[in-house]
């Protein structure tokens, strides 16, 4: 659970959003306000704001995520939330309005409340972010959520998990590509997009790693120091060789016709790739030669 918290002069802009919010905000609670309309509204809290002429920036605006992502929250449960955050900051008797917000993946909810109280007392903005954050944490315990502290280390674990999925995913898949395009189409194949960055002039300068099922998108280089387009590419032109070199091997009546034993002898140490295709090709000659001739699908 967040919340966040300043204060401002308030404007008819700001209540009219938050009434909204793409058609798709819903009024949870009110308070000592009657008006229907940011126009309305504000000249309700202005009459309050008179009282205390000394006060300029006088109307706070004060988020609060639950996280839905834990609990479906209800509308009444959303109520109790907002009504003991806003007792916890002391705004309770204060003139406030509360909107519901659901046009993104997060539910959460707006207001805006006046920080003149009805006696003309202005409430101390000292620290009110940090304040919100503390009812914010508070509010979370006592209903066994998530802190905003615990959610953050949540993220920052997935993420480094997320990380290291996708650099043994790159490796396997760079091991084993011909061509950029192929090691596009098996990197989306394990469920990642490599979208590739280009500069000014056209050229490839690096790419970005998109894992679909999140929509988490990384840069290479926040995957691993050695992923780069530079190491990519040289992995790819020492895979056409060594492709080739197998083919060579492969091609010569004498390589072709013995045993794997004998195939090991002949095969340069710094080949094992080629070895293990020779082999199979020799299992299976006619529908891997295929294979090898189209340069494309080794590995499978």
């Amino acid at each position: 659970m967040i919340s966040l918290a300043k204060a401002t002069k308030g404007s008819t802009q700001a209540i009219d959003y938050i009434m909204n919010d793409k058609g798709q905000a819903f009024e949870l609670d009110r308070n000592l306000v009657m008006g229907e309309n940011g126009k309305d509204i504000l000249s309700e809290f202005r009459e309050v704001q008179s009282l205390n002429t000394r006060c300029e920036n006088n109307t706070y605006t004060i988020v609060l995520s639950p996280d839905a992502a834990q609990v479906k929250f209800s509308k009444d449960e959303l109520l109790q939330l907002t009504r003991d955050h806003l007792k916890n900051l002391g705004l309770e008797n204060n003139q406030y309005i509360a909107y519901v917000h659901n046009s993104t993946d997060e539910q959460h909810v707006h207001i805006i409340a006046n920080r003149i109280s009805l006696e003309g007392k202005a409430h101390s903005d000292s620290m009110i972010h940090k304040k919100a954050h503390e009812s914010a944490e508070k509010l979370a315990k006592e209903r066994g959520l998530y802190t905003a502290v615990e959610v953050k280390q949540m993220k920052k674990d997935m993420t480094k998990d997320l990380r290291q999925e996708i650099s043994k995913a790159y490796t396997q898949c760079k091991n084993k590509a011909t061509s950029i395009d192929h090691f596009q189409e098996l990197m989306h194949n394990k469920g990642y997009d490599v979208n590739l960055t280009v500069n000014k002039q056209g050229n490839i300068q690096g790419f970005r790693i998109l894992e679909r099922q999140t929509g988490q998108d990384f840069k290479a280089s926040e995957i691993g120091k050695n992923v780069r387009f530079a190491d990519l590419n040289k992995k790819i032109e020492e895979n056409k060789q060594t492709i080739q070199q197998a083919k060579a091997i492969l091609q010569t009546p004498k390589i072709a016709n013995r045993l794997p034993k004998e195939i090991m002898k002949q095969v340069p140490p710094t080949l094992n790739v080629a070895l293990d295709i020779a082999i199979k090709v020799i299992e299976h000659a006619k529908d891997l030669v295929q294979t090898l001739s189209r340069g494309h699908g080794i590995g499978y």
